[in-house]
């Protein structure tokens, strides 16, 4: 097994947040996400060919398959967030140009009115008086009412997902924390932004406008990054890697998978769930499958089903890169070992440092890349 440690290999340390958040990989964000400079790298090296296809069996918002899609291979994305795969489609498909230009046309409309204006007696979240101020819940309503007659299924996706990657910043919600919480005062600092000082009874917050803003920039990121990908078929499906089977995709044959990367949930995992919780209200998004998540339970016993599905699905020879944060726990151990198990003897083992990137998991600050082979 070959163990690189080098930094200037792995560790994108001139990586700046502008190459990070580039084309559509700013639509949405979404915590513990790895950078794309990775998967690209992996696609590079791992699947030369334009046959290849690529899996990533715990997308999470896509980044592996906005990579393949650039990269000219095709590619399958599974997870159990619905709101996962709604960012993934965002991210790789066509809209129709005019029907978001008429939407976005409607909101610079109602932005210049009195926000006081709109009002709704509607519950969508648990608790709406306190999570959003009441004008600001009624632009919601108003916009989501809108929504509603968009008939193209890939434009009100794509709305939909814009208007989520805002929620968060339009709501009660302290700006400082990843989970959204209440502050007890409605007045309070903000220590993630310079300790400033947030007031969420008198804080100006236009949905229509931020909404538009959102929109517009997403909007010429994918048609910037439809005119640089291929027409590559990339495909996210809602589903649990422990049962791989149990999709129904064309291009899932069993040992035909050329390459496989994906980061799993940690040991550790963020409540997913209770993140994005005010999204999934809003939309009444199932939330059964965080019942059933990854970890829950066992961790490493759900891992070797994921394992086995994977080496059902991967072609002889090919590779299956395993993305996560280091440990002083013995997970990564395990998880090294767990591949000759599965006939997929660990080949390969890269150490990033974490630099210039927010993803600090329980104090991580590097992760392993372990490529496994199929015998």
């Amino acid at each position: 097994m070959r163990v690189c440690t080098k930094s200037d290999e792995w560790d994108f340390s001139d990586t700046t947040l502008k190459d990070t958040q580039c084309l559509t990989h700013v639509f949405h964000p979404y915590t513990a996400k790895f950078i794309p400079q990775i998967p690209r790298r992996l696609i590079k090296i791992y699947a030369p060919r334009s046959e290849d296809v690529i899996l990533d069996t715990f997308c999470g918002s896509g980044t592996t398959l906005v990579e393949a899609k650039l990269a000219g291979r095709h590619s399958i994305g599974v997870d159990m967030s619905p709101l996962a795969i709604m960012i993934s489609n965002s991210k790789v498909n066509r809209i129709n140009g005019n029907k978001l230009k008429k939407f976005i046309q409607w909101l610079d409309e109602l932005k210049l009115r009195d926000a006081e204006g709109f009002r709704t007696d509607k519950m969508y979240f648990s608790d709406d008086r306190i999570w959003f101020r009441g004008d600001v819940l009624g632009q919601i309503d108003t916009v989501l009412r809108r929504l509603g007659r968009i008939d193209d299924f890939d434009t009100r996706n794509f709305v939909m997902v814009g208007l989520s990657s805002i929620l968060k910043g339009i709501s009660n919600a302290r700006m400082d924390r990843i989970v959204p919480t209440l502050p007890r005062r409605p007045r309070y600092i903000d220590y993630k932004h310079y300790g400033r000082v947030v007031d969420n009874l008198t804080r100006e917050i236009n949905v229509f406008s931020r909404l538009s803003s959102r929109l517009k920039l997403m909007e010429y990121r994918l048609e910037l990054f439809l005119s640089q990908a291929s027409n590559a078929k990339a495909l996210p499906y809602l589903g649990d890697a422990r049962r791989l089977d149990e999709l129904d995709s064309p291009l899932l044959k069993k040992g035909m998978i050329k390459l496989v990367i994906t980061s799993p949930p940690y040991w550790s995992a963020f409540d997913y769930e209770k993140i994005h919780s005010l999204s999934l209200d809003l939309f009444k998004l199932n939330r059964k499958s965080f019942e059933s998540e990854i970890g829950q339970q066992d961790y490493l016993a759900d891992m070797e089903k994921v394992y086995d599905e994977i080496s059902c699905y991967l072609a002889s020879r090919g590779k299956f890169c395993l993305v996560i944060g280091r440990s002083k726990r013995r997970i990564n151990r395990r998880l090294a070992d767990l591949g000759r198990k599965y006939d997929m003897p660990l080949r390969e083992k890269f150490i990033r440092k974490i630099r210039n990137h927010s993803f600090f998991v329980k104090g991580i600050k590097s992760e392993e890349i372990l490529v496994f082979q199929k015998r």
